[in-house]
């Protein structure tokens, strides 16, 4: 759902970086009735389908949604789609929105644009971000198939916030422009943060909200406004399909192991230009995007696998148990023994 109101929510919260669990798990998620979504998400939101009673069920799982500052809201979501289902949420107020999805395919259209958002779902889930612009009254809607499960966060800024903060509003500027951002793996960890936050309690739980939501703020706006995502299109063609390619290479695991010479042999080309391009397309080496993917890997592992924080460590290509912890601790704000113990 992409839905600007302001209304707090208290939905429920799970654990930092613990999937959704599935209705055979012995965890039932919790129900989310048709009159419950109309009345969080707030006036000017329309379910078009399915034709459902008010205490219907939609969808099971989470979402929230709060209202952080003045002109600064955050939406959260981790649920599983129980019928085919479109809605339609209408946009009144000049705003801006910065969105991360983690896993989900459904499509989002704004006015007559589609948003770049298909992240796909499981383990094949590549997340995606998105930031847009509207400064005139417009519609976000959303179609989406049963069965399938959305993790996403959801940034609204308004003109207060911008003034609040002394920062320059020229991203408002322009109505439904679209920039699409790659989130980094620290951008990744802090939306899972977000989504299911660790037991914080008011107010500690909003200032956490908070400053998580300004490191995703800061990542996103950074990449609209330097135009990485135009520095990458810049790049020859042929360099641009490379560096996608050396991207789901890495993401795959068959690089795991490799030097940066073997690794610049697989993509047949020199190994200094092979980082050049890299680092100009995605703001990280090689190997920082390798080591952060590879955590991603062995948390995905320890949640959904249960396996040993040995051999955790192992995927994310550790010899000490306690250098991967530390490196992990680092990156997703808790330890792989704590992760382990969510499930």
């Amino acid at each position: 759902m992409l839905a600007p109101s302001l209304r707090h929510s208290t939905a429920s919260v799970g654990n930092a970086l613990a999937p959704l669990p599935a209705p055979s798990a012995g965890h039932p998620a919790r129900a989310i009735e048709a009159e419950r979504l109309c009345t969080q998400v707030g006036q000017g939101f329309q379910l078009l389908s399915p034709a459902m009673g008010a205490t219907s069920p939609l969808m099971q799982g989470s979402f929230s949604i709060a209202r952080l500052r003045d002109g600064l809201s955050l939406h959260c979501t981790d649920i599983v789609h129980l019928h085919d289902m479109v809605t339609r949420f209408v946009i009144q107020e000049e705003s801006l929105k910065i969105m991360l999805k983690l896993e989900g395919n459904a499509q989002v259209v704004v006015g007559k644009q589609s948003l770049p958002l298909n992240a796909g779902e499981g383990r094949n889930a590549v997340p995606q971000g998105a930031v847009v612009t509207l400064n005139a009254p417009d519609t976000f809607q959303r179609h989406s198939r049963a069965g399938t499960r959305q993790r996403m966060v959801v940034l609204t800024l308004k003109p207060a916030w911008f003034d609040a903060a002394d920062l320059p509003q020229d991203l408002l500027r322009d109505h439904l422009s679209v920039y699409a951002w790659r989130p980094t793996s620290r951008a990744i960890a802090v939306a899972e943060q977000l989504i299911h936050p660790v037991g914080l309690d008011a107010p500690m739980l909003k200032l956490h909200q908070e400053s998580r939501a300004l490191e995703l703020i800061v990542e996103a706006l950074s990449q609209a406004t330097l135009g990485q995502a135009s520095r990458s299109v810049a790049l020859p063609a042929s360099a641009a399909r490379r560096v996608q390619r050396l991207q789901k290479f890495l993401d795959s695991g068959e690089a795991d192991g490799l030097d940066m010479r073997a690794i610049a042999q697989s993509m047949g080309c020199n190994a200094n230009t092979l980082q050049q391009q890299f680092r100009e397309v995605c703001g990280q080496t090689i190997f920082e995007y390798l080591r952060q993917h590879r955590l991603q890997r062995a948390a995905r592992a320890l949640q959904q696998e249960g396996v040993s924080v040995a051999r955790a460590s192992e995927i994310a290509g550790y010899t000490s148990q306690a250098n991967f912890s530390t490196a992990f601790r680092r990156n997703f704000g808790l330890l792989p023994k704590h992760c382990r113990n969510r499930l």
